[in-house]
């Protein structure tokens, strides 16, 4: 049987940074670490940012505090003590569709980026940080991105939904003159506000979209300057890596 949550405080640490309100989608970000000095750095670097988060050290209590709690983003370690971080992935995409996710190495591979990338992670991070603040804008960036793509998919669904409607509400129409003519003139008002709303929306997607692709490309472009300003070669090739992530 699960310990309560307030008995396992010993391995579940809570930090609020900032008060929720109304109902605005969830701020918060669930960081995962068993590194509990990583933890640190990065509730530090999100509560300069104003950005409310909460702490675990295991997969497992990450599980209770998602149980619990709405959040905006995950980013967790890959390699856990118990079910890793890639365990803690599959599981936020199979429950979770609107949560953005953030995987975090030591060691970066393609096929360890292909794996995360497969099982649904937003992006993926290397430690150590050369900028705390750069990991906060990039888990910003895969919040609002998660968000873009949910609300599309969304907007697709309901697009869908009508038509399935109309199809459905003309067929039946068609047994009286007098009620066809009538449903006719009421669904293609009907359509006609829904196209306008729905042109709109992709409007603003668009203009989201491109907005994200702008400040990946500022992202890139400032490590791979930041890559040819070191010295150091180690730190060099990890913010080429980086960079070469973002696309």
């Amino acid at each position: 049987m699960k310990k309560p949550l307030a008995e396992r405080s010993s391995r579940v640490e809570t930090a609020v940074l900032v008060s929720g309100s109304g109902n605005k989608p969830s701020e918060t970000v669930l960081l995962v670490d068993d590194e509990k000095a990583i933890l640190d750095v990065l509730g530090m670097g999100f509560k300069k940012a104003g950005v409310e988060t909460r702490k675990a050290l295991t997969a497992e209590d990450a599980f209770i505090l998602l149980e619990n709690e709405v959040f905006a983003a995950v980013v967790t370690d890959k390699n856990l003590p118990g079910k890793s971080g890639l365990e803690l992935l599959k599981h936020v995409r199979e429950k979770y569709s609107g949560v953005a996710c953030l995987i975090i190495t030591g060691f970066v591979s393609t096929e360890s980026v292909l794996e995360a990338m497969k099982l649904g992670a937003d992006d993926y991070l290397l430690k150590p940080f050369e900028s705390i603040m750069l990991v906060v804008e990039r888990v910003k960036h895969a919040i609002t991105h998660r968000r873009t793509q949910i609300e599309r998919e969304q907007l697709s669904n309901s697009l869908r939904e009508m038509e399935k409607t109309l199809r459905k509400s003309e067929t039946t129409a068609f047994q009286k003159v007098t009620e066809l003519d009538l449903l006719q003139n009421v669904l293609e008002l009907k359509i006609a506000d829904a196209t306008r709303e729905l042109e709109m929306k992709v409007a603003t997607l668009q203009g989201d979209l491109e907005q994200e692709k702008e400040k990946r490309a500022a992202l890139k472009k400032s490590l791979l300057e930041l890559a040819e300003k070191t010295a150091d070669e180690a730190t060099k090739k990890r913010l080429q890596a980086e960079a070469e992530i973002l696309g």
